[in-house]
């Protein structure tokens, strides 16, 4: 049983949705957190950090890039293509910036100045997040 256009975008929607929350989450309270923790018990809160966050972030990205990349295929048009525009920025700053930060975090411990860059690095991310959570939104009342 395939799923009509708005099903789809309605799915969207909530992933989009799922994924901004969490991406505003760590950036204004999680990653800043890390400031917080101590030196000696930082290695290991990163790690099972890294292990949580991995389990829900991850399967949530698949099913996003998996989404927009069928919308491209079957609902051409310029929003579709813009939201992949706009996932290609946050993959891109995810393996450019964010896992080098955090493979750094997790091999040397906490280091200041690398929470600061993975900080700052990761508004790249939050913003075209948003971005694709606004794309999403207006495909979806577009589609009902």
């Amino acid at each position: 049983m395939a799923l009509q256009m708005n099903e789809i975008n309605s799915i969207r929607l909530i992933v989009d949705s799922l994924i901004f929350m969490l991406i505003l989450l760590v950036q204004i309270i999680i990653y800043p957190s890390f400031h917080s923790i101590s030196n000696e018990f930082f290695s290991s809160w990163h790690y099972n950090y890294m292990k949580s966050i991995s389990m829900i972030i991850g399967p949530l990205m698949l099913i996003q890039v998996f989404i927009i990349i069928t919308q491209c295929l079957t609902q051409s048009n310029l929003i579709n293509y813009a939201s992949l525009i706009s996932l290609l920025i946050v993959w891109i700053a995810t393996i450019t910036f964010s896992i080098p930060c955090h493979n750094e975090l997790q091999s040397m411990g906490y280091n200041n100045i690398v929470v600061n860059r993975l900080i700052s690095t990761n508004w790249i991310r939050t913003v075209f997040w948003m971005i694709t959570l606004f794309l999403s939104i207006v495909n979806f009342y577009k589609s009902i």
